[in-house]
């Protein structure tokens, strides 16, 4: 018959049982692939024969006893006649005589004759090759008899020599039995049988692909199922097992095969491994063939990773690491992608040829450009480690810790004293002394920064274009990051400002950036410089964008008093992000943090800290960590969890950090926290030291970063009005007439002025109820959404309890209370119980 799978074989055997009942003896060759359950299907067999009464002599073939004379023969002549395997004519170790041969003959005819006899010989292609001569004598005679002979083969490696297909093919009492790979169908029938939960009978298409339709590794992926009813296959220790057992029965050019497709991957060719693995032409196309026809394969490909990685794991460190380095060999020699190339060097190490850490390095470069500093690392570290070179390792060791910077800029710090020591014995490239001085100011470290530009200085006019323009770029950010520190390199910028009207992006992002930082320190946010920065944004929203130009943007919006365009911009920026590394992403999300906190959005401001704070660990953050804890103490406060702007400040930060713009952030809400806790002198304190240092670094940044309404509520509190309320004057001059500012910090100042009995400036919202206004014109009307919110704040409810319970975002629930306070005139939620007891109900609930 042809190809069975075991249900139709099962069948088979059946009814050739039935007919050797009758005295019509049959002798059968069950072959098959290693795990497609010839095993299986012979001791079904047997347990079928037992059970109709037969007589059932069972062997196992074993390669270990191959060259044992008469080894299997004397295994059934034992279960024959225990007392005497001799006297049965079967003495292991003598050769196959013919009067062995004869007596064993005589021997099952005579058990036959009593009852229907079954023998069963196992992995009879490990047989030695009396026993074999002597069962074939016996199945030339089975016609006449009772007796059924089954011989178990593996197809994929029958000896050579090996005379039993072609024995049992021109011999009319014989059958073939050849088991092939489950079907669709056959996969399907299996599942059904299965006892308890088991998969759906759909999903059988995705368990025939996993398995090959191999029983024996269906079984395994079954054997994985953490959930009986789980719907797709999952490889796990017994699907490991099955593979390892499979892979055990192979002969080593098959074994060294597999192997070798394991190291490859899915491109791999026959042609390539007969020379990877210096096989004779042809030998891979066979194996290919055999791990095909077993399941483990489908053209040369694993089906199942876990596979792979079984095959890998066989496989000594040495073995595997020479097998990648000779892949990396070949590949490079047939020109392949430098990323597959350094995929195996990666693997097994360098080879000794200088191209090897040229492909690690260009394959790092490769990854840093796709935004996965993760694999340029694991080059680049291979890279490092094996270069003979100090000034190549010099140069590599820079290229690692710009990979590093992406994935956790604390990673960073170890190697800087390093490469300042490389930078000095002129061991780096200038451009990687340039990137440098950007780590440098990055962990405050602006004093080696400083001397790095004026060892710079005297090669800056024989620097190549784009390199001096780097070199610009980071001045330019010393100034505006260490007002102090920096503040000669305000002056000594060679960038000019006709270059503000070239089309900003099309170059060079970096240096866009820098143009428009220095035109904001040079001449303020003016409508020139924000048209610059929308620009900025706009061609770089498509792509993705350098960090650094960004947050120029967005500085420059923030300066300007837009926080509103800043937030949006925030928002679109956020959700392109998922794609950028950690690090981006939370320097955007501290960013935004920042901007919402002093829209008042404080739920958005706080989630949007703890994300970049939880992207990035605090140890990495350098002199920028003040921007995202500055951030969370503001909405804390404003949410009066003090505990949690607490924590904060138990966060270390760097000294030096107070000399930069973000320590002034941090001034501010330290500030604004000591305020919430009664602590008005230490408030007042932090207030003036940000006037101070602004006045120091002549850096006005009112706009952006308020002190002067906080400061009044401070001095409010020590009984100094008149201070409060010129601070106030300022603070409302400063926010404007127009939409953009800061409204919440309007709508307090305001508030204050309320409270310190003074007129509000005209224009502004109206008189608070019970201070002079008529009662007709009352408080402006809530719409329905800002009631809901308001009623529920007053009543106790937390904004996340709010949000929960009307099934909006926590950023909607503080803008509709940021609207309520405005319209209704109070402060914050502790007023609302009262002033909504006086709001006429129809005033309340507005369709807007």
């Amino acid at each position: 018959m042809g190809t069975a799978d075991g249900h139709r074989a099962r069948e088979v055997l059946e009814d050739l049982f039935a007919r050797a009942r009758e005295g019509q003896g049959r002798a059968v060759l069950v072959t098959g692939a290693a795990g497609m359950g010839k095993t299986t299907l012979v001791h079904e067999l047997q347990n079928h024969a037992l059970s109709s009464g037969a007589r059932v002599l069972t062997a196992i073939a074993s390669r270990a006893e191959r060259d044992l004379p008469m080894g299997v023969v004397g295994q059934l002549a034992a279960a024959a006649h225990p007392a005497s395997p001799a006297a049965a004519g079967a003495d292991p170790g003598t050769g196959a005589t013919l009067q062995a041969v004869d007596a064993f003959h005589r021997l099952m005819l005579g058990l036959a004759e009593r009852d229907p006899l079954v023998i069963t010989v196992d992995d009879a292609h490990e047989m030695d090759a009396a026993s074999r001569h002597c069962l074939l004598y016996l199945v030339r005679r089975v016609g006449a008899s009772r007796i059924l002979l089954v011989l178990g083969e593996r197809a994929d490696t029958s000896q050579p020599g090996s005379t039993l297909t072609s024995e049992f093919v021109r011999n009319p009492h014989c059958a073939l039995v050849q088991l092939g790979r489950l079907s669709v169908a056959g996969t399907e029938s299996v599942l059904a049988a299965l006892p308890g939960a088991r998969p759906a009978a759909e999903s059988a298409p995705l368990w025939q692909r996993a398995s090959g339709g191999s029983p024996l590794l269906l079984q395994a992926l079954l054997d994985d199922r953490a959930d009986g009813a789980a719907a797709e296959p999952a490889a796990g220790q017994a699907f490991a097992l099955a593979v390892r057992h499979l892979l055990d029965q192979l002969d080593p050019a098959t074994a060294r095969t597999a192997h070798g497709l394991a190291v490859l991957g899915d491109d791999a060719t026959a042609a390539d491994l007969d020379r990877l693995l210096d096989l004779p032409a042809g030998t891979a196309a066979r194996a290919m063939a055999t791990t095909d026809a077993l399941g483990l394969t489908e053209e040369g490909r694993y089906r199942v990773a876990a596979a792979r990685a079984t095959a890998l794991a066989e496989l000594r460190p040495e073995e595997r690491a020479a097998l990648h380095r000779a892949a990396a060999r070949l590949l490079y020699q047939h020109r392949a992608a430098t990323s597959e190339v350094a995929r195996h060097l990666v693997v097994g190490g360098p080879v000794d040829e200088s191209w090897g850490l040229a492909v690690l390095r260009d394959t790092a470069q490769q990854a840093l450009r796709t935004n996965d500093p993760v694999r340029a690392l694991t080059c680049l570290r291979v890279a490092h480690d094996a270069c003979p070179d100090p000034r190549e390792q010099a140069q590599v060791r820079a290229e690692l810790v710009q990979a590093e910077w992406e994935v956790d800029p604390a990673a960073v710090r170890v190697h800087l004293p390093c490469l300042v020591k490389d930078h000095r014995a002129g061991l780096l490239e200038h451009r990687q002394s340039i990137r440098l001085i950007a780590h440098l100011l990055w962990h405050g470290r602006p004093e080696e920064a400083d001397a790095l530009f004026a060892d710079l200085d005297p090669v800056e006019g024989r620097l190549p274009g784009d390199c001096r323009a780097q070199l610009e770029t980071m001045r330019v950010w010393f100034a505006h990051s260490y007002p102090v520190l920096g503040a000669r390199y305000r002056a000594h910028t060679l960038l000019d400002e006709a270059a503000l009207s070239r089309s900003v992006g099309a170059v060079d992002p970096q240096a866009d950036g820098a143009l428009l930082l220095h035109a904001l320190m040079s001449e303020g946010p003016t409508g020139k410089v924000l048209e610059t920065a929308e620009r900025l944004l706009q061609g770089m929203v498509l792509h993705d964008p350098p960090v650094a130009p960004t947050i120029a943007a967005l500085a420059t919006y923030m300066h300007a008093a837009r926080l509103d365009r800043a937030a949006d911009w925030c928002d679109l920026l956020l959700r392109e992000a998922d794609r950028r590394t950690p690090v981006i992403r939370a320097i955007l999300a501290a960013a935004s943090a920042a901007v919402e906190s002093r829209l008042g959005n404080f739920e958005v401001a706080r989630q949007r800290a703890d994300l970049a704070l939880t992207l990035v660990g605090p140890t990495a953050w350098g002199i920028a960590l003040g921007v995202p804890l500055a951030a969370k103490v503001l909405a804390c406060t404003a949410q009066g969890d003090r505990e949690g702007a607490a924590e904060c400040f138990r966060v270390p930060v760097l000294d030096v950090m107070f000399q930069t713009l973000p320590g002034l952030h941090y001034l501010q809400a330290r500030g604004r926290y000591h305020l919430s806790v009664g602590r008005y002198h230490a408030a007042l304190g932090d207030f003036h030291a940000c006037r101070d240092l602004m006045a120091a670094w002549n850096l006005d940044v009112s706009a952006s970063l308020s002190w002067r309404a906080y400061a009044a509520e401070a001095l409010i509190e020590l009984d100094s009005p008149a201070q409060a309320r010129e601070l106030l004057a300022e603070e409302l001059a400063q926010q404007g007439d127009g939409s953009g500012g800061n409204p919440w910090l309007k709508e307090r100042s305001l508030q204050l002025l309320d409270r310190l009995g003074s007129p509000r400036p005209a224009g502004s919202a109206a008189t608070a109820p019970g201070r002079g206004g008529p009662e007709e014109s009352g408080p402006e009307e809530l719409s329905k959404a800002e009631q809901r919110v308001a009623l529920l704040a007053s009543q106790g409810c937390t904004n996340r309890e709010i949000a929960a319970r009307l099934f909006v975002t926590g950023s909607t629930v503080e803008q509709h209370l940021t609207r309520a306070y405005h319209k209704l005139g109070v402060r914050g939620r502790a007023d609302l119980p009262a002033v909504l007891g006086r709001v006429p109900a129809g005033r309340r609930g507005s369709d807007s």
